[in-house]
């Protein structure tokens, strides 16, 4: 299949705004767009997630603890993008760690044909090497900006705060801002490596079931 689809995907309410624009065949589940967003993102998925849609409409892997007060929850497993993303311009929310609530946008641009589209080179080469030997990719990231939050920071508040802890040490104000800081390592709010979200990505393959849809 040449037809792809053009997401772009922000974090809502990070300024400057983190955001990603991704190629996804439209075969692959809402399951699928998942993990290319933990990979995006460089969470690692160690929470739960959801879908949702304007409507209430939500989308997950169902659970007989679920609490259906909001509506019952649809099969992300069995959920085409296809089927979601019908309209260009459609936009869902993918939230990701419900204490957290890191709540992205994702935006249907448009359809394109995988053979026109123009990569950047960083989008191939990794330590002068190509990562993607020639195979048909089901997702990639070809643009973006900024590294995605630390796990359990805080969501956009605590981001924030680390965010100027790590740009200007000296805020530092108590024992606690230092452990933190430490915690974090080499944790670079700029940091965004096309290569590297994209080899993980790469992993991401249309399941058997929708390869000759």
């Amino acid at each position: 299949m040449n037809n792809m689809m053009q997401l772009k995907v922000w974090l809502d309410e990070t300024e400057p705004e983190i955001w990603r624009r991704l190629i996804v065949d439209p075969r692959l589940t809402l399951e699928q767009l998942h993990t290319v967003l933990q990979y995006s993102f460089g969470w690692t998925n160690s929470h739960l997630h959801q879908f949702h849609e304007d409507d209430g409409t939500r989308y997950a892997i169902p659970s007989p603890l679920d609490d259906d007060f909001d509506g019952p929850i649809i099969d992300e497993r069995k959920t085409l993008l296809a089927t979601v993303f019908d309209h260009k311009n459609k936009t869902i929310t993918y939230e990701y760690d419900f204490g957290d609530s890191w709540m992205h946008i994702v935006q249907f641009e448009k359809m394109i044909d995988r053979e026109t589209v123009v990569y950047p080179s960083q989008t191939f080469i990794k330590q002068g090497k190509g990562v993607f030997s020639g195979k048909v990719r089901a997702a990639m990231c070809i643009a973006g900006d900024r590294n995605g939050p630390p796990e359990d920071c805080g969501g956009i508040w605590g981001c924030q705060r680390i965010i100027e802890l790590k740009t200007n040490p000296s805020a530092t104000r108590d024992e606690d801002d230092r452990k933190f800081l430490e915690s974090l390592g080499d944790w670079d709010p700029q940091q965004f490596e096309l290569s590297v979200i994209n080899q993980d990505i790469g992993r991401v393959r249309v399941k058997k079931a929708f390869a000759d849809m």
